[in-house]
């Protein structure tokens, strides 16, 4: 059962250079204990997707008129900003990109977790102040008790990455958004995170919308995967199938990019040219200037979202065409 979904999200800006469509047309669902992860490029939209889902896109951002952001079956786009915050923290919570500006430099970690605890819940500063020290332990923070007291400056970067994931934590939430939640971290720091993700994840029940740029780590923890390119989906599928057979071609691409430790050394795969700015997105495809198998229909024609198979889509005309990625 689907306990967030997202319908025809759409974000824009309007800035010097003309309207920047930084979200467009987005659609996906995510089911009780399931992870997502959205993957992509920087520039592809994925955090812009994430603030949107929990109404915090910043001015003069706007929401279309016709998006849909539906919480248990409740569509929270349009509501008042009272509303909103009665669902971030104690519902929907999230994990921010990078924890020493997320953090407040003059506030102990225990007063910002023990802040999140009393704005949904009515306990005493004895009882949140204790649930802050044992949200800490469960996060793998020694001596919690002490370290409520101490500053966010006073903390290492995976320490810090870990209190963030206990503020979180705080309200027990349904959904739990990580937005790049190994960012900057060491290889053995990012590994501690994400096995404390996913046992947090089964120990609660929550459902994740993980956002990253990082294949591997969506590899490793998420059920299914959605590719972003342009502000869209262009392909989702169960991760298995994805990581095994892509059908987008920025999917492949993307997949040949990744480092490999196993087998013989060989250069390292790009994708060519960049993702372009989202006041100037190409006519019909959004990624044809830079796929290897465009011709005129992709140029001229924007694909909609086709079903190569069950339980997966993908915005590419070799959907109808698959003898043209064999020419």
């Amino acid at each position: 059962m689907s306990v967030l979904e997202v319908r025809d999200l759409s974000v824009t800006f309007t800035t010097p250079s003309g309207v920047a469509r930084a979200v467009d047309e987005v659609a996906f669902s995510l089911d009780a204990g399931e992870t997502l992860a959205l993957v992509g490029e920087s520039g592809s939209g994925k955090t812009m997707t994430a603030l949107a889902v929990l109404g915090l896109v910043p001015p003069p951002g706007r929401v279309g008129s016709s998006s849909q952001v539906r919480y248990q079956d409740r569509n929270l786009l349009g509501g008042s900003e009272a509303a909103w915050r009665a669902v971030r923290g104690a519902e929907i919570a999230i994990v921010f990109q990078e924890p020493t500006t997320s953090l407040n430099p003059v506030l102990t970690i225990g007063t910002q977790i023990t802040e999140t605890i009393h704005a949904h819940e009515r306990v005493t500063k004895a009882a949140a102040r204790a649930r802050a020290a044992e949200l800490l332990q469960r996060v793998g923070i020694a001596d919690p008790t002490h370290r409520l007291d101490s500053y966010p400056h006073q903390l290492s970067g995976g320490m810090r990455q870990r209190a963030m994931i206990a503020m979180a934590l705080a309200c027990r939430p349904t959904v739990l958004i990580a937005d790049e939640p190994t960012t900057a971290l060491d290889v053995t720091v990012q590994a501690q995170i994400l096995e404390l993700l996913a046992a947090l994840k089964a120990e609660l029940g929550m459902a994740m919308l993980l956002i990253t740029h990082n294949l591997g780590l969506a590899a490793g923890v998420a059920d299914r995967v959605a590719v972003m390119y342009g502000g869209r989906i262009v392909e989702s599928a169960d991760t298995d199938a994805l990581f095994h057979q892509p059908v987008h071609p920025y999917t492949a691409g993307l997949l040949r990019a990744a480092p490999r430790l196993e087998g013989p050394a060989r250069p390292q795969t790009v994708i060519p040219g960049a993702v372009p700015p989202a006041t100037a997105w190409p006519t019909g495809c959004r990624f044809h200037p830079r796929c290897a198998f465009a011709w005129e229909r992709c140029a001229a024609d924007e694909p909609p979202t086709l079903s190569p198979a069950p339980g997966r889509t993908a915005r590419c005309w070799l959907v109808e065409e698959p003898d043209r990625r064999r020419a």
